[in-house]
């Protein structure tokens, strides 16, 4: 009979049976020390980061400034997540609170700080350069910063001499250099932006704003897009309500059309650079193509930048008979067909 084998009671394992526990062991701890929650202290920075950083340089740029625990965590998480095909420049709130991957979606999202302006129906690009370099300069997420949002140098250079550096649909309308008239006045939520880019945005505000049926309305009327900002800065900086700004540019029509001068006191204002200050007698004598007293016909450009109801007021004005108005000082105006009555309504006032 065959011999029944024995069996070996000092059986041998392999070394890496033994190893292998303390091995996992080994890489748990690493992982924890290189991945696992740390307690940084609290810091909020804003970070500007450049177009082309890849996610090493990202995971520097971090690390440096104290929001991340380590660099190689958050380099494979931006992989991971493809960060590389989605990033774009920027100016991120980031904090160290957030983690590696809440950080790397709001790069991989292109969650940059905004700022919100409001640019006021009627204004120059003078205010206009001043509200968007106003400082300090607060986000809409609260945060504060000393640097304006763009160079108002730089801005009024663009904007009062820059017309050709910018493609628009009313570029060739426009026989001036100047855009004024043409940066539509809205509230804007913008990210940083280069002064080139903050004036296109503004130029396509308006094209958006001029939809085709005004622009046959126009086509209709034989006037330009420029003859119409124009005429629509003026009835902007006149009218005091919004119902009367058909009535006011009523006025104009009948005016032009009697081939009388317009006389309207906001074009002299502005060809004197805008004094905050009432007109002189003397002030009307002020030789200048837009001052609407002394030259007949528009102004060779707008004297500001006129919101779209004023530009429809333009369009589809009031039918009336009148040629003068004058200021009741709350606002609303008394209107006349005829010198005489404007010179009663003047005296109703309490003027000379």
């Amino acid at each position: 009979m065959p011999r029944k084998p024995k069996l070996n009671s000092s059986r041998k394992f392999p070394p890496t049976y033994f190893i292998l526990p303390f091995l996992l062991i080994f890489l748990f701890i690493v992982s924890y020390f290189l991945f696992g929650p740390h307690n940084l202290s609290h810091r909020e920075e804003v970070v500007i980061l450049e177009d082309g950083l890849t996610p090493q340089e990202i995971g520097e740029i971090l690390f440096e400034k104290g929001l991340i625990w380590n660099k190689l965590h958050f380099t494979q998480e931006a992989r991971a997540e493809h960060l590389y095909a989605f990033f774009k420049g920027g100016e991120y709130f980031l904090t160290s609170e957030m983690g590696v991957p809440e950080i790397v979606r709001r790069l991989k999202e292109h969650e940059v700080l905004k700022y919100k302006f409001m640019i006021p129906e009627g204004a120059t690009i003078e205010k206009m350069a001043e509200i968007f370099s106003q400082v300090p300069l607060r986000s809409v997420e609260n945060t504060v910063s000393s640097t304006p949002f763009i160079q108002k140098d730089k801005f009024l250079a663009l904007a009062k001499e820059g017309k050709d550096k910018f493609d628009f649909p009313f570029k060739n309308q426009n026989p001036l250099p100047s855009l004024e008239g043409y940066l539509f006045p809205d509230t804007y939520i913008l990210p940083r932006m280069s002064e080139e880019d903050l004036i296109r945005t503004m130029l396509e505000n308006l094209k958006d704003h001029l939809n085709p049926d005004l622009l046959d309305r126009i086509r209709k009327m034989g006037w330009s897009v420029h003859e119409v900002l124009t005429l629509a800065s003026i009835v902007e900086r006149e009218a005091g309500v919004e119902e009367e700004k058909p009535i006011i540019a009523s006025v104009f029509f009948n005016r032009l059309e009697m081939g009388m001068k317009l006389e309207s006191d906001p074009t002299v204002l502005y060809s004197l650079g805008d004094p905050q200050r009432p007109l002189t007698y003397e002030d009307l004598e002020f030789d200048s193509p837009y001052n609407t007293y002394l030259y007949p016909g528009l102004p060779p450009g707008p004297i500001g930048n006129p919101g779209l109801s004023s530009i429809e007021a333009v369009l589809y004005p009031s039918s009336t008979g009148y040629y003068y108005f004058v200021a009741k000082g709350d606002g609303h105006h008394l209107f006349a067909e005829t010198y005489q009555e404007h010179l009663e309504n003047i005296r109703s006032l309490g003027g000379e």
